[in-house]
């Protein structure tokens, strides 16, 4: 009898340790690390790296031996999650960031059970969390609304 791996965290797993290894091998190449003393600007993405890498191999060791279920892709919610960003994506410059990002949201909800007020609230948190996030914060150039071009 052949036994089902747990697939989704041996998968997840790796992909941290990829991601963590590619961190800190491209910190240690393109800056100064210096010491725990003096540290240099690459010393804590390359340790934040080595450690994202450990972490993934603790999850994706003992996941290769244990039992998991099948992998079930939802196709019907990656559809929408996908057809979400790309009217983000298209809508940004057009629309602005709040609404895009409330339009966007609306469209990954549809698959959804909630109810539409509840719905509506989260759009509304969504689009304002973007919008503190992405423009303010971060002070990224988007526009915030249509006529702030």
């Amino acid at each position: 009898m052949k036994t089902q791996r747990d697939i989704p965290d041996v998968i997840g797993g790796l992909l941290m340790a990829g991601t963590g290894l590619f961190f800190a091998v491209y910190g240690h190449m393109h800056y100064e690390t210096g010491t725990a003393a003096r540290m240099g600007p690459g010393y804590f993405p390359v340790l934040l790296g080595w450690v994202l890498a450990v972490l993934g191999l603790l999850v994706a060791i003992p996941a290769w031996w244990r039992r998991g279920e099948p992998v079930k892709v939802q196709w019907n919610n990656l559809f929408w999650c996908v057809l979400s960003l790309l009217v983000f994506a298209l809508a940004l410059h057009l629309l602005g960031v709040v609404l895009a990002a409330f339009i966007a949201a609306l469209v990954s909800l549809v698959p959804s059970a909630m109810a539409m007020r509840t719905r509506l609230v989260v759009c509304a948190v969504v689009a304002l969390l973007t919008t503190l996030i992405f423009p303010i914060g971060l002070q990224m150039i988007l526009p915030i609304w249509p006529w702030s071009h």
